[in-house]
């Protein structure tokens, strides 16, 4: 859907349960270093309320000496959702631990006794997730609760620091999204881009693709961010192996109309292997083609570091979505 300002959308009332007159089984939000952790929160409707809250936090934030931003808005999301959920949990896992992040999601979000029933009424708030943990999450709840009803909320920036993470650490397939690889054809890469040149020329270098398809946030969620994403990819763009493409920033199914487009031509014939490095968005996107085609992969770059103390100014639409159920 498009955004809405958010100081429109409180001032009308804010978000509701997904079903009028019954309460949400479960809200996931994460508390991390950017003020926009609390924004979907702050936008809750006095009416809203919810089974279970779960605030998942990457242990590396919280233990940083500079992580008083994330200890600050962790706190202020308890404190908030207290006033809407039933019973509220802190899942503490790990962006750098790939083993820790997943028992942490499985533990909370699909142990074996199920908390929910299978047609759950979830309500995501995927603003600041690192875009691995995120597809993790919904991939469970999602065969966790087939039949759930998952709604997602994202909350755009009015502007991002002059850098949002520096260097690289390792590249790896997204758990449950590994792909299909076969020898005897070619790599594809579609990367959906955003500020991070570093990193999307280091995943360039791993998958050693044929082509890259590049795709470029147009409509932006916010239009300065256009040219900013534009001069970023230069170094890519005047590649000759590159093929740009654009999809819609704050869409999650007109993205998924946009990368069905683009890559229907190398299907069953190519390895396909998507890198989103773009928003949350256009990141569930990526999730639903993979999930629709088996054979795609999803490659995550984990950065060096990330800019904590300036990655984010403000907020200032809110998108929300529904995703079909799977």
């Amino acid at each position: 859907m498009n955004g809405i300002n958010i100081s429109e959308f409180r001032s009308k009332g804010g978000l509701h349960n997904i079903t009028e007159g019954r309460p949400d089984d479960l809200f996931l939000v994460c508390a991390s270093y950017e003020d926009r952790s609390v924004s979907t929160v702050k936008s809750l409707s006095p009416q809203y309320r919810c089974k279970t809250g779960i605030i998942y936090v990457n242990e590396e934030f919280l233990e940083k000496s500079d992580s008083c931003s994330t200890k600050k808005n962790l706190n202020q999301l308890q404190k908030l959702l207290k006033q809407h959920c039933e019973s509220l949990e802190v899942a503490v896992g790990s962006w750098l631990n790939a083993p820790k992040q997943l028992a942490t999601l499985k533990s909370y979000l699909a142990p074996k006794e199920k908390l929910f029933p299978i047609e759950a009424t979830i309500t995501i708030d995927t603003t600041t997730f690192n875009r691995e943990s995120l597809l993790i999450s919904i991939l469970m709840l999602r065969k966790h609760y087939i039949g759930a009803k998952i709604r997602t909320i994202y909350v755009s920036p009015q502007g991002h620091g002059d850098w949002l993470t520096q260097g690289f650490r390792i590249i790896r397939n997204v758990l449950g999204f590994n792909g299909l690889q076969e020898s005897r054809w070619r790599n594809i890469l579609c990367i959906l881009s955003g500020f991070e040149t570093e990193r999307a020329l280091k995943i360039i270098e791993e998958h050693e693709p044929a082509q890259v398809l590049l795709g470029i946030a147009d409509p932006p969620t916010d239009k300065n961010f256009l040219s900013r994403n534009r001069d970023d990819q230069k170094l890519i763009l005047s590649r000759q192996d590159v093929c740009e493409f654009s999809f819609p920033a704050g869409d999650i199914k007109k993205s998924k109309a946009a990368l069905e487009s683009v890559l229907n031509p190398f299907l069953n014939k190519n390895n396909i292997v998507i890198a989103p490095m773009s928003t949350k968005p256009s990141t569930l996107a990526a999730m639903l083609i993979a999930e629709k085609h088996p054979e795609i992969q999803i490659t995550y770059c984990l950065p060096g570091e990330y800019n904590l103390e300036n990655y984010s100014v403000g907020e200032k639409k809110i998108y929300i979505d529904e995703l079909p159920i799977g």
